[in-house]
């Protein structure tokens, strides 16, 4: 029989319940204090309004505005709340400030601070102020937050306990640094009602799929399965220069050297990393590549970083690609002086803006001589292309350890992914309107290329015989270069009622590696076609184009008589009628 807890336990445990949500969620102690504590009492100032609660006076001044592809927040005042960390406790306030928080530069903390604009423990601080343990700092400002990308927020998948998005790059996870209500969890809540607390993270400028846990067991449940499962993750990378073809593993240590300006460098004292990288395709008229990046391992800043050492850094990545900091070779094999390294990224959106390999000389956030009226802080400049998105995408996580229990959650190629493949797909379209109307059969274009170039091009019914688009641009050929990209209108045929090679099967006998498709079929034109699974098992990477879905299946039916359409349809569904191009 179990002993029932004794009085003391028990009232560790109300308390503990007693600072949850609704949801289950553990609620912070300084995020209660807000509920309750008014900034006149906390700062120790009469002359504030005593009549709101600090929760009450930052969401009644904050709203969102719209204008120019960014999302605004108003200004708003904000009272930041902390309890000392242990790594603080004996030290100097000012010095804490200046080695946590870069926002701002040293002298703007020693003047807020003699100023008797930082309290501890609601009584007004000094420079000499030491730290100890239970310590309430606060600090009370005119928050003007950046602003950020108005790109939505895409659901990928949502029930009662989870919801995935696909997160837009330039928006941070949750309120950081000078981040609040233009985050993903504070958007979610405004726009959706949706109280969510993220089960993975992505960095602000990172894109792609999140797991947000709309409940504590259902975070809990995912965090499990992220952490205890062997789960498959997959991103996108468009990367600096022509990436080698075949598999790359790089297994090098990271470290994190400066935790401050979030810098991260491969090191023999650091923890073990191991990331394999593919090629998808490479643009000559850029010099960058398209990456598919798989990371055995979670370390910060750990796709980054290996490509950096391979010497192919994420184009637009403003840490690891930036000329200024790392010199010529951008850090390749972990060349660069850690102190000159640290020093010249401190200076990046402080006194000057961040840069990149592909935007070397771009404008950007740094922070000016003008002057806030009302909080008499310096103000910062509107943040540059490189603030903004980085080119790294988490595109797909899946478990399939337990046949069972398998799952498999996936995001779109982003367009920065596919912007340079899309004129290959408008010139399959026009392929495939070089077939001409029929009745029953179906119209499809297709174009295969080498290094940015077109080397074959075919259309449904080419060559002699019911052929296929994709079987006629490969006949075309007499050689096929490695590294050659594929792109068809209509998902490749996995089965041919006549009896020649579904194009699938064609594609697999040759060293393509990646197929770029406009329309997945839907079972209108193919029933159970089984080609993106085969292809995906073979290690060929199959991409979908978005935008041109209606043009090509129009252009599919060309010429089909309008009142049999439902009909061809459904026979083909019930495998009466041939499938795919075929009649």
């Amino acid at each position: 029989m179990k002993r029932r807890p004794g009085p003391a336990k028990e009232a560790a445990a109300a308390a503990k319940a007693k600072y949850r949500d609704v949801n289950g969620f553990r609620i912070r102690q300084q995020v209660m204090d807000k509920t309750h504590l008014t900034a006149a009492k906390q700062m120790d100032n009469a002359d504030l309004d005593a009549s709101k609660t600090i929760d009450e006076e930052e969401s009644e001044g904050a709203s969102y505005v719209f204008e120019g592809g960014l999302r605004r927040v108003t200004p708003y005042y904000f009272t930041y709340l902390t309890y000392a960390k242990q790594r603080w406790l004996g030290r100097n306030i000012l010095d804490v400030f200046t080695d946590e928080f870069r926002d701002r530069a040293p002298e703007f903390y020693k003047h807020k601070i003699a100023a008797g604009e930082v309290t501890v423990n609601q009584k007004p601080a000094n420079l000499d102020t030491i730290l100890k343990n239970g310590d309430l700092i606060s600090h009370r400002c005119l928050r003007r937050e950046p602003p950020v990308p108005t790109t939505p927020i895409r659901i990928v998948y949502e029930d009662d306990q989870i919801i995935a998005i696909d997160k837009p790059g330039g928006i941070p996870v949750h309120p950081a640094g000078r981040y609040r209500y233009n985050s993903v969890t504070k958007i979610l809540e405004h726009e959706r009602g949706v109280l969510a607390h993220p089960c993975n993270r992505l960095d602000r400028l990172t894109s792609g799929l999140m797991f947000m846990g709309k409940s504590a067991k259902g975070a809990e449940w995912m965090v499990k399965q992220i952490r205890e499962r062997s789960v498959r993750k997959e991103y996108i990378a468009r990367v600096k220069g022509e990436f080698p073809l075949g598999k790359h593993r790089v297994d090098q240590p990271l470290k994190s050297i400066q935790p401050k300006i979030g810098l991260n460098r491969v090191d023999p004292e650091g923890k073990e990393a191991t990331t394999e990288f593919q090629r998808v395709y490479y643009d000559p008229e850029s010099d960058t590549s398209v990456v598919k990046c798989y990371p055995y391992t979670g370390r910060t800043h750990q796709i980054r970083v290996h490509l950096q050492y391979l010497g192919h850094p994420i184009a637009n990545d403003p840490i690891y690609s930036n000329e200024y900091v790392w010199g010529p070779e951008l850090g390749k094999d972990n060349q660069g002086d850690n102190d000159v390294i640290i020093s010249r990224l401190e200076e990046m959106g402080i006194t000057r803006p961040c840069q990149s390999w592909l935007h070397p000389n771009a404008d950007g956030e740094v922070i000016t001589s003008e002057i806030c009226e009302v909080s008499g802080m310096p103000l910062y400049s509107e943040p540059g292309v490189n603030d903004m998105e980085l080119w790294l995408h988490a595109y797909r996580y899946s478990a399939s350890d337990d046949a069972e229990d398998s799952w498999t959650y996936q995001t779109q190629y982003p367009e920065w992914a596919i912007a340079p493949a899309r004129k290959f797909m408008e010139l399959a379209l026009a392929e495939a309107k070089k077939c001409g109307p029929t009745d029953t059969q179906f119209n499809v274009g297709c174009v295969i290329t080498h290094e940015g170039k077109v080397i074959s091009t075919g259309h449904s019914r080419e060559l002699e015989g019911n052929t296929h688009a994709e079987q006629n641009a490969l006949a075309k050929l007499d050689h096929l270069p490695e590294g050659s990209e594929l792109y068809t209108t209509m998902e490749p045929c996995s089965l041919r009622l006549s009896g020649n090679l579904p194009c699938t099967d064609r594609i697999l006998a040759t060293s393509i590696k990646t197929v770029f498709v406009g329309v997945s079929e839907p079972d209108t034109f193919v029933k159970n076609n089984t080609s993106v699974s085969r292809l995906r098992e073979a290690g060929i990477e199959y991409v979908v184009i978005p935008g041109y879905e209606e043009d090509i299946l129009a252009t599919a039916t060309y010429g089909h008589p309008k009142k049999e359409t439902t009909e061809t349809a459904t026979e083909a569904a019930e495998g009466d009628k041939p499938t795919n191009e075929e009649a």
